[in-house]
């Protein structure tokens, strides 16, 4: 009984409680208390899930932006693990995906592709059986070739005029003329301004650098006729053509081609026609082209010296010449600071070679004929239209020409009392017999580079030296003698190892290398033409129209770069 009244008792209370408000604003505040901790604990959980995922973006970030580097060998999924193991991330969570773009096995661009699968344990989420929050963090990187330096190393000597011995092919010339054009249309046709640059470097005997860019360099000034230089073997070990080291000129004189009955008929040893001379650093198609359209073939042919100057003009030492044809107006501006150093990330280099034969020899003037006063005079008439040429030359027994007196100061070879040779005392200016004409003469003394600029080694042997000989029999053999005496030459064995060598110091370099050979008969130019390109994919062996092949695979692979990230 009394269990029962304690029972009704408790139970009135309960319900008296329920009815009573007073308790409300303590129950709404524990609930929204509860709910504020669950949220915040959620938030808190998000903000680490948003941290951590910052975080790992970061390292992968950074990790696959150095795997995608041109400039490191290891190998990609390697640099990657080893960035987020040296971060302190587990790297057996991360998938590497790498693909490369190449121009004949060198190596022009790289994507590096990374994932990395984690998660990250709540403790609010747990409320909602969410025991974690799971993350995958991707990132990609991709480091390609932007500026590209091209020299064209072109063979324009005497031989590229023959046809071609694939019959109703033409002349070589043409054939390269046109597969050079294409070449430049292919390369700099997409591409975007100031990433590509050519140069054309045509040689045959030697190579004409030009006025304008061999005024960027010290050299000896015996003359201004044309602006050849000469190169020791020493010379070919390295690629830099030092703007400051004074490089010696080469003489300005003919050495085949001659004629007796034409003073001034011969080749030139440095080449002075249109189209011979160097154009550095280029990216205008139409100026490249109209200098191709302009080449012809003559003289012998130095492979070694073509490649030099092709090398310093992809060589940093070539910056300061650049710049100051820049200046000048000769070279484009957006060029500036080209050529880039060797080994420079986003930067490739390529020299392409070119010939049809194989090394001849070279020819040099001695010192003593190469520069200073020479013993000829020349007389001519101020207008020009007569000329002729004496020796300051004692006559001598064995040069006697049988009038008196013996021993007269002055040699005629041609002069205007006849065709005859004949020794005077004096000069024609001064002469006698001719001064009622002396207002109207002009008479200078020449130095040797005057000489050679106005007639033939030949014609100089034969007339001026020759012809002091009693004897007509002996004119031809003096002649041919002192062209012996006047010059040297550098053989073709040599000139074969200067190019190796300058070919060794390009690939030391990571200068990309093709080499074609046009209907090469010379198995040892072949040879040389093979080793001297980067890999067996760089040489080209071609015959007749096949050299337009040659060149658009060469452009097609230079072409396969994008040039902009």
């Amino acid at each position: 009984m009394l269990g029962t009244k304690i029972m009704e008792r408790a139970k009135n209370l309960f319900h008296s409680f329920r009815k009573d408000e007073d308790g409300s604003i303590l129950m709404l505040s524990l609930l929204l208390f509860l709910g504020m901790t669950v949220f915040g604990g959620i938030a808190v959980d998000l903000a680490n899930y948003e941290r951590t995922r910052t975080t790992l973006q970061s390292h992968l970030d950074n990790a696959v932006l150095a795997a995608a580097s041109l400039s490191q060998d290891l190998d990609p999924e390697v640099v990657v693990m080893s960035y987020l193991t040296s971060a302190g991330l587990d790297a057996s969570l991360v998938d590497v995906e790498t693909s490369t773009e190449e121009i004949g096995g060198i190596l022009v661009g790289r994507t590096v592709e990374a994932s990395l699968v984690g998660g990250l344990d709540t403790l609010f989420f747990g409320l909602f059986d969410i025991d974690s929050l799971g993350m995958t963090i991707a990132s990609q990187a991709t480091e390609r070739v932007e500026d590209i330096e091209i020299s064209l190393v072109l063979d324009v000597s005497g031989s590229m005029e023959w046809q071609t011995s694939a019959g109703g092919g033409g002349r070589k010339i043409d054939l390269l003329k046109q597969a050079a054009s294409d070449f430049v249309d292919s390369v700099l046709s997409e591409a975007e301004d100031g990433r590509v640059s050519i140069s054309i470097i045509p040689y045959s005997t030697k190579v004409n650098a030009g006025a304008a860019l061999l005024s960027q360099y010290s050299v000896t000034q015996e003359h201004e006729y044309s602006h050849c230089v000469d190169f020791d073997a020493g010379d070919y070990r390295s690629l830099s053509i030092s703007p400051s080291t004074e490089l010696q000129r080469t003489g300005h004189f003919q050495f085949q081609g001659w004629s007796l009955s034409d003073q001034a008929q011969g080749q030139w040893v440095c080449r002075i026609d249109p189209g011979f001379e160097i154009t550095p650093l280029s990216n205008s198609i139409g100026d490249l082209k109209a200098q191709i359209a302009q080449l012809s073939p003559e003289g012998s042919t130095s492979i070694d010296m073509g490649a030099k100057w092709g090398l310093a003009l992809l060589d940093p030492s070539a910056q300061d010449p650049v710049s100051g044809l820049i200046f000048a107006g000769e070279v484009d501006p957006v060029f500036s600071g080209r050529p880039h150093p060797h080994g420079a990330e986003n930067n490739l280099k390529v020299l392409v070679i070119m010939t049809d034969g194989k090394n001849d020899n070279e020819y040099r003037l001695h010192p003593d004929f190469s520069e200073g006063e020479s013993p000829v005079i020349r007389t001519a008439s101020r207008s020009g239209s007569h000329r002729y040429y004496s020796m300051d030359v004692a006559e001598n027994a064995g040069a006697h020409d049988g009038e008196a007196p013996y021993g007269e100061q002055y040699f005629y070879a041609v002069h205007p009392f006849g065709n005859d040779r004949m020794w005077d005392d004096d000069t024609l200016m001064n002469n006698p017999a001719l001064a009622k004409y002396k207002s109207q003469i002009v008479e200078d003394r020449l130095t040797w580079p005057e000489v050679w600029a106005e007639m033939s080694p030949v014609y100089y042997g034969y007339y001026l030296h020759g012809r002091q000989s009693n004897s007509p029999g002996y004119w031809q053999s003096r002649m041919w003698r002192h062209w012996e005496d006047m010059h040297f030459e550098i053989d073709p064995g040599e000139k074969d190892n200067r190019l190796s060598d300058i070919c060794a110091a390009a690939r030391n370099a990571g200068i990309v290398t093709y080499t074609i050979g046009m209907e090469v008969e010379s198995s040892s130019s072949l040879g040389l033409l093979q080793d001297c390109a980067s890999t067996e994919a760089h040489y080209f062996d071609v015959d007749g129209l096949e050299i337009n092949t040659a060149f658009d695979m060469i452009a097609a692979s230079i072409s396969m770069l994008r040039l902009t990230k």
